[in-house]
Parts: C-alpha cells; structure tokens; sequence
C-alpha cells in the first residue's frame, strides 16, 4: 500500500509492504525496512523500524476518509492519506493538501454517535472535541482540525452512521476588509 505523509508542507510517499516476516516499511525511495507495530492500547501502538523506536498515537482521520493521524509525542499529528484518496482529491478539485477550513467533516469508520458537544453557531478551536464515535467498543474523540463556526450537526447521540457519513459542517469565514 502507498500513502503520502504530509509533513511540514512537504508530501513524501510511504511505502508498506507484506515483508519476509511482517510489514516492510520504506519513505520516499528510501529501501524497504522491517517494521514491527505493537498496540499497547486504544490508539497507541509500538512502533519499530530498522533502528528507530517510537510510541506513536494513530486515529482515523475524520476530516479525511480513508485516511489517518499519526501522532508522536510532542509533535504536530501528520496526515497519513492513502495515494488513492490523494488522486480522488485532486480529480475532486480540491487539494489534498490545503487546510482544512469551511467544509463538511465526515466519518472515517461506522459506529455510533454517543455524545454531540456542539451544536449549529458554535465557535471552535482546532483540538475541540466535537463528538464522540464509538466503533469497535472503543470511543474516538472527533475533535476538529481547525478554528472555526459550526455551520450544522447532521447527527443526534445514539444515531449508527456508515464511512464517510456527514457529521458536521463548518461554515465559511467571511474574508477580512481592509
């Protein structure tokens, strides 16, 4: 599988493969490595790879489907985007890599709404939590990426939603006058 790891404004592309005796991880041209993945617990996992070790948090990226968050400690979350979701993107219109302001925020996994903290007019910051989503018996914070108004909330606590279902809908920001 390829993915493109976006880091710092740069798109590098991550490639994982089924290697000899587990997953073989290689960035950019860079050669395949053995890596090892350990979850410790929830979203947290081990990570190996060659000689480097780290804990990494890895989440569903909500304003992505397909797509993920990985997250070392201390660090800004990259965006883990399958190269496939990449292409939909660009042949969409829209840039992958753009921030991520006014637009709809969908659900990266089924589950079940179990909790709504915002409602239609609500100011947020980037890391609010909006909702939580259970999937898998397990509760996933959905916390926007950005600063922004709440433009609607398409689901209720207790609503069962599929991939890619709306969740909510920011609005647009009017541009600054001068």
């Amino acid at each position: 599988m390829h993915y493109t790891v976006d880091v710092g404004g740069e798109s590098l592309e991550l490639r994982v493969e089924q290697g000899p005796s587990g997953l073989a991880v290689a960035l950019g041209e860079g050669p395949l490595e053995e890596a090892r993945w350990v979850q410790v617990s929830g979203t947290l996992y081990s990570l190996e790879w060659g000689s480097r070790r780290a804990r990494v948090r890895v989440e569903p990226d909500p304003m992505e489907p397909g797509g993920f968050r990985v997250t070392l400690p201390g660090k800004t979350p990259l965006s883990l985007l399958p190269v496939d979701e990449r292409t939909r993107a660009a042949s969409a219109g829209r840039d992958a890599n753009a921030p991520k302001g006014p637009g709809v925020l969908r659900s990266a996994m089924p589950g079940v709404i179990v909790e709504i903290h915002v409602a239609e007019g609500d100011r947020v910051e980037a890391g609010q939590v909006l909702l939580i989503l259970e999937a898998m018996k397990m509760q996933n914070e959905i916390k926007a990426t950005v600063g922004g108004s709440i433009a609607s909330v398409f689901v209720s606590a207790g609503d069962t939603v599929p991939a890619g279902e709306k969740l909510v809908e920011f609005a647009a920001e009017p541009e600054p006058t001068a």
